[in-house]
């Protein structure tokens, strides 16, 4: 075969981003990528490994584990990455949208944050999740994906957007007699971008906002939720996150918490579950959790 079918494996880390350290234990895993070597005993990797690897970086960015695409075919992965746009709505890239990709882009962080102040000044917390993060963040990684941008992009632009929301969140002040939210993320997941939607959306409407964050283990949980007097737990998945986790997780903390505090799951990750356990409330959409927030209010769901 041609000598550039293949890559040197001092050059592997500039190709793929993967250290050989890394793709010496992938294999030993793994059994990827193989081994190969050429005429002179040195070892080198196949474009075909090269393009797989590519694949795969994109997958781990996107914020898979290895134990869950290493292993897989071109076609499980491509597959995978197709899974990740299914449940995505179509999304027409409006203008304000292409500049803010084209801020991005450039890396112009100031301008960018402008804008964006500039398309919530427009409307609630509501409409701005709604018309302007949510489709700019599936356009986004669709652009990263196609290689339009850089992955450094995408954390840019969701580095910024998180800041943005927390900030916007800490100036809301409560309602009297407004419930009390406790958001976390389950132990494992790292994705905080739509957790953190919902509580710039149930703030402005009202609600009492405490966040502990990441990696909380569920009986620290159960602790957080008594000595808040939480009205309502409510955590996120991402699609990413191990599906076969989600109910038990969920069935635990149901468990833990007593029966008159309510717990609120959303995500992507939620939709390939087929059975939610008993006491859970599934929130699909942020008007939705309007919804659910008034009705609290109005019946008086408080402790």
């Amino acid at each position: 075969m041609p000598e550039n079918t293949f890559v040197l494996q001092s050059e592997i880390e500039r190709e793929t981003g993967f250290s050989i350290e890394q793709l010496r234990k992938w294999r030993q895993r793994f059994g990827f990528p193989p081994a190969l070597y050429g005429l002179n005993g040195k070892a080198i990797y196949s474009r075909e490994s090269i393009d797989r690897l590519h694949l795969i970086k994109r997958l781990l960015e996107a914020g898979f584990r290895p134990g869950q695409v290493v292993a897989r075919t071109v076609a499980e992965n491509l597959k995978i990455a197709a899974d990740l746009n299914k449940f995505k709505p179509e999304i027409h890239r409006s203008d304000s949208i292409n500049a803010l990709i084209n801020l991005l882009s450039q890396s112009d962080t100031e301008a960018f944050k402008a804008l964006l102040h500039k398309e919530h000044a427009k409307g609630t917390m509501l409409d701005f999740v709604q018309n302007t993060i949510t489709p700019l963040m599936i356009c986004i990684g669709d652009a990263w994906f196609s290689g339009e941008i850089d992955v450094y992009h995408e954390h840019l632009c969701s580095s910024i957007i998180e800041r943005y929301l927390i900030a916007e969140t800490l100036k809301s002040k409560p309602k009297i007699a407004f419930p009390v939210f406790l958001f976390a993320l389950p132990p494992g997941e790292r994705h905080q971008l739509g957790l953190l939607m919902v509580e710039a959306v149930m703030a402005e409407a009202g609600a009492y906002i405490v966040n502990v964050g990441t990696d909380i283990p569920l009986n620290s949980l159960k602790l957080a939720a008594k000595e808040c007097k939480a009205d309502v737990v409510a955590m996120t998945f991402s699609f990413s996150y191990p599906l076969r986790n989600i109910v038990p997780t969920l069935a635990h903390l149901r468990r833990l918490l007593p029966p008159q505090t309510f717990i609120w799951a959303g995500g992507a990750g939620l939709l390939n579950v087929k059975r939610i356990p008993k006491g859970i409330k599934i929130m699909t959409q942020f008007d939705e959790a309007i919804k659910e927030l008034s009705e609290m209010v109005r019946v008086g769901q408080l402790q």
